[in-house]
């Protein structure tokens, strides 16, 4: 069963103050970033794999590995609609995607921050692991990422599941919403892990889901994303990529 709870918006100032939360060193939930991944379905699309997992996009940063999960995403950590340089789109015309995270090493994580992207994000998503990217178990499945508002700025889904031990966590993305834009989409992600000795690993515990979102997104100024959206969005994006040598 999957419950939905709500946070509420951190304040202006404190999102302005608050770049990054350091947490104790001996403390769970940690906020990490994978630090490689492949796109195994999909096509190569539109954009790069590496600007879901390397911040860019985000309002306000953290450090990996070091900023607690709890606080952080307490702050409502918007990510930018803009497409260029920020979010990566499967090929045109897919309706569901398939890529696979590389968190660098063995880690115990409990949890996934997703900024599902507004103009063609995930609708329906299975999640995969393993620990040495040949056998892979079930995760977490069915998860409903929000379906956020179009040309503003997007904030995390929160999926919580068992304590687990992985180094390669498999995204299956498919009823994505293509609204506009036929692809499937991702803006960010990021994993809760812990560092305790008292984790429980590989747990029996059914496996759920929690999504915490904050109430509000700020719009943002039109970028180059805008293109995506409107009467002749797709033909422009299309002619844009095709300069670019992308399409």
């Amino acid at each position: 069963m999957q419950i939905k709870t709500k946070i509420g918006v951190a304040s202006f100032f404190s999102t302005l103050v608050m770049l990054s939360v350091t947490g104790n060193a001996n403390a769970t939930g940690l906020i990490f970033s994978p630090v490689g991944g492949v796109i195994n379905n999909g096509g190569s699309g539109y954009g790069s794999l590496a600007d879901t997992y390397n911040q860019n996009g985000l309002a306000s940063k953290f450090v990996s590995g070091v900023t607690d999960f709890d606080s952080y995403l307490s702050l409502n950590p918007t990510h930018t609609y803009a497409y260029a340089g920020n979010e990566w789109f499967s090929n045109l015309g897919t309706q569901s995607a398939t890529v696979t995270y590389d968190l660098g090493s063995v880690k115990s994580i409990d949890r996934l921050a997703l900024w599902n992207e507004d103009a063609s994000g995930i609708g329906r998503l299975n999640l995969a692991y393993s620990t040495d990217n040949i056998t892979f178990s079930s995760l977490a499945a069915g998860l409903t990422p929000s379906n956020n508002a179009l040309n503003s700025a997007y904030s995390a889904d929160v999926f919580g599941f068992a304590t687990t031990n992985a180094r390669y966590v498999r995204f299956d993305a498919s009823e994505c919403r293509q609204s506009v834009f036929a692809a499937c989409a991702i803006g960010e992600v990021s994993f809760s892990i812990s560092t305790s000795a008292s984790s429980f690993p590989n747990s029996s515990i059914p496996n759920t889901s929690i999504v915490n979102r904050a109430t509000t997104a700020v719009p943002e100024p039109l970028t180059i994303a805008g293109t995506l959206f409107g009467g002749t969005a797709a033909l422009r994006i299309r002619k844009r990529l095709k300069v670019t040598n992308k399409l």
